[in-house]
């Protein structure tokens, strides 16, 4: 297999220059492909968020662009008030950034690479771990031009309505520390409480439009809930055994909870963004 190359993008934004560590496939330059933004979580990095969910040897074999962008903070350390983190809202970002426009921001990285005229931006989509997932939440609530998102081991983002209904496929472990399946405030992590997993799923696909379901499917041992109706779908996997991690990829860091071996949730997700490009204006 042909493999892709990978630069770094700088842009300044609120006097920062932020980094953004973008992979292309092997495709001619000037094609129009999909674009995937995979935000990566509370003391991660762009180049640990390539590593451990493997998207970029993904990219390779279907054709679509992935960009990692950086957030502000420090990189390798999950404490809450000094790790590099999205600013989701209060309390889910870094305190030394608190004004920090994240929405804006990524807003004007996807500017950026649909200005240079090789993204499809009706296929534009969000995907991220753990803060990042959170993030990937809010840009659904947010952003326009997000066509679908893939939040792992996150939490929902509460807020108004949508200006229209974006599909979610989401991955929780039933073991995760930091953000518990069932709930509550973990052990590891913020000090956020979050609802269970599967009552959250279901009140953000109420929020999406989705009236139908959920249908169950099974991949032993773990399952697929999904919700459906006006014209969007709502999914989340339930990973049995698994902590805080990426589905079929690496522990994010060492001594990190392990992914389970038997579930991809990079190859899901990217079947699941092939099926929900914006609908054409």
């Amino acid at each position: 297999m042909r493999h892709g190359h990978s630069h770094y993008l700088k842009l300044e934004w609120q006097g920062e220059i932020r980094r953004v560590l973008v992979h292309d496939p092997p495709v001619a330059s000037d094609q129009e492909l999909p674009l995937v933004l995979a935000l990566h979580g509370t003391g991660g990095t762009a180049r640990l968020m390539a590593s451990f969910s493997g998207l970029g040897r993904l990219a390779d074999e279907r054709g679509f662009r992935v960009a990692y962008p950086q957030a502000l903070g420090e990189a390798g350390t999950e404490d809450p008030g000094l790790g590099a983190a999205w600013n989701v809202g209060p309390g889910l970002g870094c305190p030394r950034h608190a004004e920090a426009d994240d929405v804006g921001f990524l807003g004007a990285v996807v500017d950026r690479l649909v200005h240079r005229g090789n993204v499809d931006a009706r296929r534009i989509f969000v995907a991220g771990f753990s803060n990042g997932a959170r993030m990937a939440y809010r840009l659904a609530l947010e952003a326009s031009w997000v066509a679908a998102i893939a939040p792992v081991a996150g939490a929902p983002i509460w807020g108004p309505l949508p200006a229209r209904p974006v599909p979610t496929l989401a991955f929780h472990g039933t073991e995760d520390g930091h953000i518990p399946y069932l709930g509550g405030v973990g052990p590891q992590g913020r000090r956020v409480p979050v609802l269970p997993a599967r009552e959250a799923a279901a009140r953000w696909a109420a929020l999406m439009g989705c009236g139908e379901g959920p249908v169950c499917e099974a991949m032993d041992p773990h399952h697929l809930d999904l919700w459906s109706g006006g014209g969007c779908e709502v999914g989340l996997w339930t990973v049995a055994g698994m902590g805080h991690a990426w589905p079929g990829g690496r522990p994010y860091a060492p001594g990190a909870d392990r992914p389970a071996p038997d579930l991809s949730a990079s190859h899901l997700i990217w079947a699941f963004f092939e099926a929900h490009p914006l609908e054409a204006p």
